[in-house]
């Protein structure tokens, strides 16, 4: 990022840089660095080119005297207020948020949209919140900066009809999910074309699910005690070590997918032998002979009958493949596959999600940004040996969801996996249309 060359301003009256970093917090000391506030300079050779639609929309309507449309944007999108570390809570009425001092006696407050932020800072940390919840925070607040020492900055004085108006905004455009099922990609500030941005690509399923830009490392998602509890509640992560666990099985592809490929692996071996379709019965029988035959070499009994484990696991086996047959029909049906296309892995599953956990940790620093970058070089790797484009992982990565969740609910994960699929093989500035797999 750069620092803007403007002479000084409102933006300028005041210093919260060290209050946050002098919060004492001694994690991640490895990533420490000085881009705590966003810093983003007009460029003085052409137009600036927004992240996202949502600065430049804020950039078109910063120098409107009415403010309603500008509100709007805010109110739809939600604002992050920087906080120390240590002042970070999942209440927002229990979070300190920093307060300047402008002089005259006014007390200043700054927000910021979600891909203005800079990268992930070990003590500070910026937490979401809408309009409403912002107008609780902000108490005897004099003047809301937005965005500030960036293009689409703007001072809005917080006068009791100012305050009328964010509430009225926020009632009419705030949505929860309103960016879910869209593809958002970053058109500046974003991360460079190559390895790490392949990585990143491969976790463009959940990106388009959660409804935040897929190409930047620079993760902050829907702030930080609101990561803290989603990576709690779905995967069981309250601390760095459960992460560096949860994230070292998704990239060996055991979380799940592992044990899937197995049976897929077989079939790919009959494929290759016979030169051709495989049907359920040969698939089945082949799979439970193999099995029985890997048992006897070990001295086990494996003939049907002499062992009931053994047994009811040959039995288990056969069930996955029905269901693995029946999500291809279904995918046959709605174009995802070939007529006679098949998934050979659903390494795509656990290798999508690592891209992810990857992200996730970062956002919860439970993770250094160089464990970060070698998450997403290897996962890059390995789904570049088990996939020769993005359509194939996109397939891998979706029959993987449906067998998890493969409830009364599937046909709500399966649809909406396959609505994310087909967006991203056919938007212009979509990942997997952009990035090259191999």
């Amino acid at each position: 990022m750069t620092t803007s060359d403007d002479g000084p301003g409102p933006f300028d009256d005041f210093d919260v840089v060290n209050d946050l970093v002098d919060s004492g917090y001694a994690v991640g000391e490895a990533d420490d660095h000085d881009e705590v506030l966003p810093r983003i300079a007009e460029p003085t050779d052409g137009p600036w080119v927004p992240p996202t639609p949502v600065e430049r929309l804020l950039y078109r309507d910063k120098d409107d005297p009415d403010v309603s449309a500008y509100l709007s944007i805010l109110a739809t999108a939600g604002v992050y207020h920087p906080v120390a570390i240590t002042h970070a809570h999942p209440d927002p009425e229990k979070r300190r948020p920093i307060i300047a001092e402008l002089g005259d006696g006014l007390r200043a407050m700054s927000v910021y949209t979600l891909d203005v932020l800079p990268r992930p800072h070990p003590k500070v940390v910026y937490e979401f919140t809408n309009l409403r919840g912002l107008l609780r925070l902000l108490g005897d607040v004099d003047v809301l900066l937005v965005n500030p020492q960036t293009p689409c900055q703007n001072v809005l004085q917080l006068g009791d009809k100012m305050k009328q108006l964010i509430l009225e905004m926020h009632d009419a455009y705030w949505a929860p999910g309103y960016f879910s099922g869209r593809v958002i990609t970053r058109q500046s500030n974003a991360t460079e074309p190559g390895v790490l941005l392949h990585g990143l690509a491969c976790g463009a399923q959940l990106c388009v699910t959660n409804g935040h830009a897929w190409n930047t490392t620079e993760y902050h998602g829907n702030g930080y005690s609101a990561e803290l509890a989603l990576i709690e509640e779905w995967w069981g992560v309250k601390i760095r070590q459960d992460w560096l666990e949860i994230e070292g099985r998704l990239l060996n592809r055991d979380v799940h997918s592992s044990e899937w490929d197995h049976v897929l692996r077989t079939r790919n071996g009959l494929v290759d032998h016979f030169g051709g379709p495989v049907d359920a019965v040969e698939w089945r029988q082949y799979d439970e002979s193999a099995l029985r035959q890997y048992v006897a070499q070990t001295g086990a009994p494996a003939q049907p009958g002499a062992d009931p484990e053994l047994d009811e696991f040959v039995v288990a086996r056969g069930e996955l493949i029905t269901r693995i047959l029946r999500f291809e029909e279904r995918f046959r049906e709605d174009g995802l596959l070939p007529d006679g296309g098949y998934v050979r892995s659903t390494a795509a599953w656990d290798l999508g999600r690592a891209s992810m956990m990857a992200r996730w940790g970062r956002g919860t620093r439970f993770c250094a940004q160089t464990e970060m970058f070698d998450a997403l070089r290897v996962l890059s790797q390995q789904a570049q040996r088990h996939y020769t484009s993005w359509a194939e992982f996109g397939v891998g990565y979706i029959l993987g969801r449906c067998i998890q969740f493969d409830d009364d609910n599937s046909r709500k994960w399966y649809t909406e996996a396959r609505e994310n699929h087909e967006l991203l093989l056919s938007v212009e500035h979509s990942p997997w249309v952009t990035v090259p797999f191999r």
